[in-house]
């Protein structure tokens, strides 16, 4: 895999055209659309699924019930990353090379992902049980004694995610997700109307599921784990995985605190209320990113694989095109929440509403930055992205201390927006001096471009035209 920059002897916004024609990119994009197409459609049904939860959440537990959820599942996914020791980026990239077989070094990942849990699930409890923060206010000892078994289930069911990446399993990956979605939704409606209507039964159909998607990711890959042979795990792997994958963590760790430390400041000034208030806004402004977390997801393996000059050119069209969706998928969301959000999580979710609004500009100019942080990274730049996540941090946590105390969740929101539009503007920075491309090449799409969403429109309108005469 290339580790340095593309190399060529005239300025590579020069050496290729400013945009790509139909012609020129549909060969890629034929199979890259196909991947593409197979994330997002399991997205979608996810998103679906997600959404029914949200209303589950929103109508049986009330914005308090759901500002506990929110609280959890945060502590959740900080003891995830913690945990984790950033195995997911050695695991996707050594899958992605085909001459390394997962029983070489899967046990030297798992070995660190055993030690990291360990070590996460201490912090919790001390944090917890010895320190009582404030900004954990509203986390029951139920709720906290689930998120011990919930971080090591949800490490363990990250690392296969991350090998079924590697491997181009997209379509397997997909079905993963879309089944943990499923389960966690049945074991959240089973329980919260058999029983009681708490957010400990809820956090508990999260652990559930994650357990059973674990079982069904051990199926997947029974072959490339080789389950019945001997791992091996030798110290210079387990080197090699904590090298890789702490210098990327760091970054994830610091983007992870930029989308959801605003919760844990919220509750700390305010209450769980407001948390859940608020976090039904992001969740929907953040709805924007399934496109591009598909995209980012389908570019990563392609670009670790072959990293050159028409590479460069067709990430280039992801990215045009995933921020003009991210635009128009935008405006409609501004449009309707107004009217369809008290109507679908009831009327006392309105103040949502103005949530999503503030947040959306952030959440359109990050679309892309996702697609340029996966290209980074499939080159082997994982650094600047972690000293970026850094930055923007550090402003995300002083526009939230300023605001939250002024404007409520209103100032978190605007908090995130700005801190979204600084990390993206670094990002974009950083990829358009490494790739010696445009700022236009990076974010306008050409009109030749969108005969692509013609085409598309066309085939699924004759797809479609027999059912409708049928019926």
């Amino acid at each position: 895999m290339p580790t340095g920059p593309v190399r060529a002897s005239m300025p590579l916004a020069e050496s290729i055209p400013k945009t790509v024609t139909t012609r020129t990119a549909s060969k890629p994009l034929q199979g890259f659309s196909a991947n593409t197409a197979a994330v997002f459609g399991a997205q979608v049904g996810r998103g679906l699924m997600a959404m029914l939860l949200e209303v589950l959440y929103a109508r049986l537990l009330g914005p308090s019930g759901r500002g506990q959820m929110g609280l959890c599942m945060m502590a959740n996914g900080v003891g995830v990353l913690l945990g984790g020791l950033g195995g997911e980026v050695p695991i996707m990239l050594w899958a992605a090379d085909e001459k390394k077989h997962g029983r070489v070094w899967f046990g030297s990942v798992f070995l660190c992902g055993v030690v990291g849990s360990f070590l996460s699930v201490g912090l919790w409890v001390g944090v917890y049980w010895w320190w009582r923060p404030a900004f954990l206010r509203g986390i029951t000892p139920i709720l906290a004694w689930l998120l011990v078994f919930s971080i090591p289930a949800s490490v363990l069911a990250s690392y296969f995610g991350a090998m079924l990446v590697g491997l181009n399993w997209l379509r397997e990956r997909s079905l993963l997700l879309v089944a943990n979605q499923f389960l966690l939704l049945a074991f959240a409606t089973i329980l919260l109307n058999v029983f009681h209507p708490r957010a400990e039964f809820a956090m508990f159909a999260i652990v559930l599921a994650s357990v059973c998607t674990i079982l069904i990711a051990v199926r997947q890959l029974r072959h490339e784990l080789n389950l019945r042979g001997n791992w091996r795990v030798g110290l210079h792997r387990v080197a090699d995985t904590l090298r890789l994958g702490v210098r990327s963590q760091l970054g994830n760790v610091a983007t992870f605190f930029n989308y959801r430390l605003d919760v844990f400041i919220v509750n700390y000034y305010l209450n769980t209320t407001e948390v859940g208030l608020y976090a039904l806004g992001v969740m929907i402004s953040e709805a924007l990113w399934q496109v591009p977390n598909a995209a980012a997801t389908a570019l990563l393996p392609r670009t670790a694989r072959s990293a050159d000059a028409e590479s460069t050119a067709f990430t280039c069209l992801v990215c045009r095109q995933v921020f003009a969706i991210a635009c128009i998928t935008a405006l409609f969301v501004a449009v309707l929440s107004p009217f369809l959000v008290p109507l679908i999580f009831g009327q006392r979710f309105h103040s949502s509403v103005a949530v999503i609004w503030w947040i959306l500009p952030g959440t359109v100019v990050y679309a892309s930055a996702k697609v340029m942080s996966a290209e980074l990274l499939g080159r082997g730049w994982p650094e600047y992205a972690s000293i970026i996540a850094i930055l923007t941090l550090c402003l995300t946590i002083t526009l939230d201390l300023y605001l939250v105390p002024r404007r409520g969740i209103q100032g978190a929101a605007i908090a995130s927006s700005l801190a979204y539009l600084f990390n993206s503007l670094l990002i974009a920075a950083v990829l358009k001096r490494k790739l010696g491309v445009t700022w236009r090449s990076l974010y306008l799409p050409s009109l030749s471009e969108f005969a692509l969403y013609r085409q598309i429109w066309t085939r699924f309108v004759t797809w479609l035209a027999p059912s409708l005469e049928v019926s």
